[in-house]
């Protein structure tokens, strides 16, 4: 029997001894895996510290992912990134002719930057690298416009195509999106397994234009242990959209997974919960186990309290919803 694994990413505080007070109520609680989020200011000014954080979560009896959180603002989360400004020229540019404080995942800086990235994580000790639903930049709610028309984009595009790169989007623009993110993510997760160290990739639901539709082609890269998704919902969503998104994903994970002989994983919303409404993730992950997820999680620990901009209604409650169906479901067959 699979035994379910059930965790909450963590992040915002870098203080090792109130770090390993809040993992040791994690692992009281149930939960057997924690998401620690690894910025650039991460690198930058508290890579020896991530190490200590690591080092805490083993030592309370949890495994270990590490998040590429924000970095270069490819990666999801909210952190801000430094790498546009210190690599000008380098920014992705919207198929309107905007430049966006992104940096383009193409550019050789930002390539050159993730090496090191991966080698900073994979040697502070983290179990699996967690790649943050990577993606080209976008602007929710604005159709019609894309990501990236830079330079490099144009060139690399000139190369695979043959002529230039449009300005609408296309079918070629969609491959090429999807092979070059496809081909980075190739790279990152070899430079991960050559650490000895595992690889999952988040990939947002198909309601946002972020450069990766084709997950199967995502699913088949040769070192990738799990495959993940995080179809949230939005504040006003019904429960019935929970369930019908939760149900689409969660079977799409598990089908996908078998083929490829790696482990699904679905991450639930516990941010931004409004009070009424704090079933919703307990019954996301419900949904996801009766689906054949073995993997659960939520964002973030405790509804994200200390986060003004994410803090849920009332973050007890949510927090206590999730651990109980956690628990809840770790003792079911």
């Amino acid at each position: 029997m699979q035994m379910t694994k059930t965790g909450f990413s963590y992040f915002g505080v870098r203080r090792p001894e109130h770090v390993r007070s809040d993992l040791e109520a994690m692992r009281s609680e149930g939960s057997t895996q924690v998401l620690h989020t690894w910025s650039e200011e991460d690198l930058s000014y508290y890579r020896d510290t991530m190490g200590r954080i690591v080092e805490a979560s083993h030592d309370v009896g949890l495994s270990v992912y590490v998040n590429s959180w924000a970095v270069g603002r490819v990666f999801g989360g909210e952190a801000n990134s430094e790498l546009v400004a210190k690599n000008p020229g380098s920014c992705q540019i919207l198929s309107t002719g905007e430049a966006m404080p992104a940096i383009c995942p193409n550019h050789p800086a930002f390539q050159t930057y993730m090496d090191g990235w991966i080698d900073a994580v994979a040697g502070a000790g983290a179990d699996t690298i967690f790649w943050d639903e990577p993606h080209f930049y976008f602007r929710k709610g604005r159709n019609g416009e894309w990501a990236c028309r830079c330079n490099v984009c144009r060139a690399l595009y000139r190369d695979r195509f043959g002529s230039d790169m449009p300005r609408e989007s296309a079918p070629e623009v969609k491959l090429f999106r999807q092979e070059r993110l496809l081909g980075l993510l190739g790279r990152w997760t070899a430079r991960v397994a050559s650490h000895g160290k595992r690889n999952n990739i988040c990939l947002l639901p198909d309601i946002f234009d972020a450069g990766l539709p084709d997950w199967e082609s995502v699913a088949a890269l040769p070192h990738l242990d799990e495959l993940s998704s995080d179809p949230y919902w939005f504040d006003d969503d019904p429960e019935e959209k929970v369930r019908s998104d939760y149900s689409l994903y969660a079977k799409r994970l598990v089908d996908l997974c078998a083929a490829r002989g790696i482990e699904p994983q679905m991450w639930m919303k516990l941010y931004r919960i409004r009070k009424g409404t704090e079933h919703f993730a307990p019954l996301a992950a419900r949904l996801s186990f009766e689906a054949g997820i073995r993997n659960l999680m939520a964002w973030s620990w405790r509804a994200s309290e200390w986060m003004s901009w994410l803090r849920s209604d009332d973050p007890a409650a949510a927090h206590q919803a999730m651990v109980d169906e956690f628990r809840n479901l770790s003792n079911r067959p």
